[in-house]
């Protein structure tokens, strides 16, 4: 739709990357008063209508309305139903049931949607309270608020994986820290999510205590991040993207959503890992020879050698 100005409607675009703490493209994450919000196990989708058009996405894919992914289905009924303001970009976890991923919950949310934000414009968001009230005028729950203000301890933050669920039988997942008034490199809203190590897609790093020789550091890193809970996440999105066929012949498309989720979610921590285990052979290899030459090049210099630098 056209804003006043002429300008084109931006509300309707992708969500910011949400990245684990400790990433440096969310270092500044902290330094303002922050939103802290359940992380809800379901699956992404984004919605809302443009001069009249109903559109749906989820991961960045649009949905069809009228011929949804199957497990779809049940949500974007609901959404056709909803009185959505235009222009409004509407974002939530969808669930089908109560285990829809990993956490086996009481209930599914209201109508099987439960929001987490909504975008007036571009990275223009509503406040908490604005946000809850719209959830509650067209009938869905919004997730909770466990803290707004400043975080000055990670204590903190742990303390709130001991809340129970808004839809009950098991602790949160984890939580999104979110930073309105800063961006990211990609002009995003600075967002951050801690999740409680139950539910971590990666397993603690005991290797590297083990001071592992170079032979082992890639295999270290292959343990590390070979979970279950990823293994799980590449068949949810298959799910998501309409390719679950539940068969063998779901498995090259299972390995292609690993991989990519790999390139996704870790390469900073590879990279890292790689830089820290090798960084000091590496400098010694660049200086191996510098003393002898150096020593060698002063020797010269008492015989008043005119032999260029080199």
């Amino acid at each position: 739709m056209l804003q006043k100005g002429g300008g084109v409607n931006t509300s309707w675009h992708s969500y910011p990357k949400v990245w684990a703490l400790g990433h440096a493209a969310i270092k500044e994450l902290f330094l303002d008063d922050v939103l802290v919000e359940e992380k809800v196990d379901g699956s992404q989708i984004s919605f809302g209508r443009f001069d009249g058009e109903l559109k749906i996405r989820s991961k960045g894919q649009e949905l069809v309305v009228d011929y949804p992914e199957k497990m779809f289905a049940l949500g974007v009924g609901v959404i056709k139903k909803l009185d959505l303001k235009d222009g409004w970009t509407y974002r939530g976890e969808y669930l089908q049931k109560p285990k829809h991923n990993v956490l086996a919950y009481f209930r599914v949310p209201k109508q099987h949607i439960i929001l987490y934000d909504i975008n007036t414009g571009e990275e223009d968001y509503v406040s908490y309270d604005e946000k809850a009230q719209e959830a509650e005028r067209i009938g869905l729950e919004v997730v909770p608020l466990l803290h707004h203000g400043k975080i000055f301890a990670a204590d903190e933050l742990t303390e709130f994986l001991e809340t129970v669920s808004i839809l009950g039988g098991t602790p949160i997942e984890g939580m999104v820290i979110k930073n309105y008034a800063r961006f990211t490199p990609d002009k995003k809203a600075m967002m951050g999510k801690y999740v409680s190590e139950r539910f971590k897609e990666r397993h603690a790093n005991d290797w590297k205590r083990a001071n592992p020789t170079g032979k082992d550091v890639a295999q270290g890193i292959i343990e590390s991040l070979r979970t279950e809970a990823r293994w799980g996440k590449a068949v949810q999105h298959i799910k998501e993207d309409g390719l679950h066929e539940g068969s063998p012949r779901d498995i090259g498309n299972l390995m292609k959503a690993l991989h990519q989720d790999i390139e996704d979610e870790e390469t900073d921590y590879i990279k890292d890992t790689l830089y820290s285990h090798y960084i000091k052979q590496i400098k010694r290899g660049v200086a191996g020879g510098l003393p002898e030459w150096y020593k060698e090049k002063l020797m010269k210099s008492q015989f008043g050698s005119t032999e260029e630098d080199k």
